[in-house]
């Protein structure tokens, strides 16, 4: 009896101990195989490192093997105490793989509910560090899930073979925040890419001293492909907008003029609270601000009005670069966006001060006459659409008599060149 007691105390503080882990886990010790639940045609074990190098020098790695089962077959270890993102929002991992560059890696977190996150491998044959980003999620979560090859069966080739260690949580900086403009140091600039959309934070190719977000529209891209502006946790705070303060502006360059653009916004927390508005672009090969003016809807989406009469709130903001066009039909195209605001004016100019440009009488029913603090070089005058209704060139004033007794009532937009970038300032007809 004594002994019948002994080993169900043993196998049972065995059992405990097995699910008793936490991050950061490295498979090193005080862990087994024991610790992994497998399912649906995943199996999970602990092995030698065999691809010892500098990249990943550990002693022991983990190894799941996908034989069959489901398109989403893997392997789970639980933990325990749930996950905490207030401070340390991203997860890292190392992997290695021999299957093609591209291959999804989901990793889930379940517990009270479930959140996932993709990302593809950039490499094979190499240890690589993925990174998963789960800014604004809740502590709700204490069992960690591995689905390699995810959307695809596995046949327990090589190619079905995923190595992976070290998990650990990590700082990914302060949640985004609007007005963007890409040069912080410790914010999180993660975008979050669907539909075919491939993103990264880069040096800006025209200038040197500047970063901007590339977007890549992938050949296989759908009409709807896009990148929201952050995580799916949105911006820290809400963006305010209503009916008498309705615009945004990006600074976007497209390989092509006229090009549709679209921008969104919508509420983290409810996906159907949603605003579009859509515009296109004017120059080809170069940069240039757009105005986004939520109170004229895209075709076919929910008005700003509606929106706010039932108390809607947006934190969310996605670009779909153009935007109705499939990938296959465009080829691959690159653009390239930057400094995301709030309001009615801009500048490209990071060291230029916001308030470039100033219009009196506004409203008006007869001129704006527009004053700036720099030369104004030429102007480009839009409609609330963002339509282009004419162009003109100035020899360096400082001062624009702009005539709209025969504009119908309305918003208006003036986007002036300085010496020093491009000034956006919304005009009011009555």
């Amino acid at each position: 009896m004594f002994i019948r007691v002994t080993a169900i105390l043993v196998i049972l503080t065995s059992s405990f101990y097995a699910q008793a882990q936490n991050l950061p886990i490295d498979f090193e010790e005080n862990i087994s195989v024991e610790n992994f639940i497998d399912f649906d045609g995943g199996s999970a074990s602990i092995i030698d490192n065999p691809h010892n190098d500098t990249n990943n020098n550990s002693t022991k790695v983990a190894q799941i093997v996908r034989d069959g089962g489901t398109i989403w077959a893997g392997s789970k270890i639980a933990l325990s105490e749930s996950l905490d993102f207030t401070t340390l929002n991203k997860i890292n991992m190392k992997v290695y793989t021999t299957a093609p560059i591209g291959t999804i890696v989901k990793f889930k977190l379940e517990g009270n509910g479930t959140t996932e996150r993709d990302v593809q491998t950039t490499v094979n044959n190499a240890w690589e560090t993925l990174t998963w980003d789960f800014t604004g999620e809740p502590s709700n979560f204490n069992e960690i899930v591995f689905m390699f090859d995810f959307g695809n069966v596995g046949d327990g080739s090589q190619n079905s073979t995923f190595l992976f260690d070290d998990i650990e949580q990590v700082y990914g900086g302060k949640q985004i925040d609007w007005p963007v403009d890409f040069e912080a140091d410790d914010i999180n600039y993660t975008m979050t890419d669907f539909g075919g959309n491939i993103s990264n934070l880069v040096t800006d190719p025209s200038d040197p001293s500047n970063h901007a977000v590339q977007v890549i529209k992938t050949d296989e891209a759908a009409t709807w492909a896009g990148t929201t502006i952050g995580t799916n946790a949105g911006f820290a705070s809400d963006i305010p907008l209503s009916l008498t303060s309705s615009i945004m502006t990006v600074k976007v360059w497209s390989p092509e003029a006229n090009t549709p653009i679209r921008l969104k916004v919508e509420d983290d927390k409810d996906p159907t609270h949603t605003c579009e508005t859509e515009t296109n672009t004017t120059l080809s090969g170069a940069w240039e601000t757009l105005v986004f003016d939520f109170s004229n809807e895209a075709p076919g989406t929910q008005s700003l009005e509606v929106g706010l009469s039932f108390g809607w709130t947006f934190n969310m903001a996605s670009i779909f670069f153009n935007f109705g066009t499939e990938g296959q039909d465009a080829g691959e195209q690159t653009y390239y966006f930057d400094d995301v605001y709030f309001g009615e004016m801009v500048s490209t100019n990071q060291n230029i001060e916001i308030n470039i440009l100033e219009a009196f009488p506004n409203p008006t029913n007869d001129y704006w006459r527009i004053a700036s603090t720099k030369e104004i070089l030429d102007l480009c005058f839009l409609d609330a659409r963002g339509h282009i209704l004419w162009t003109k060139k100035y020899p360096s004033v400082k001062q624009i008599q702009l005539e709209s007794h025969n504009l119908p009532a309305g918003i208006y937009f003036a986007r002036c060149r300085t010496n020093v970038g491009y000034h956006t300032i919304s005009l009011l007809k009555q």
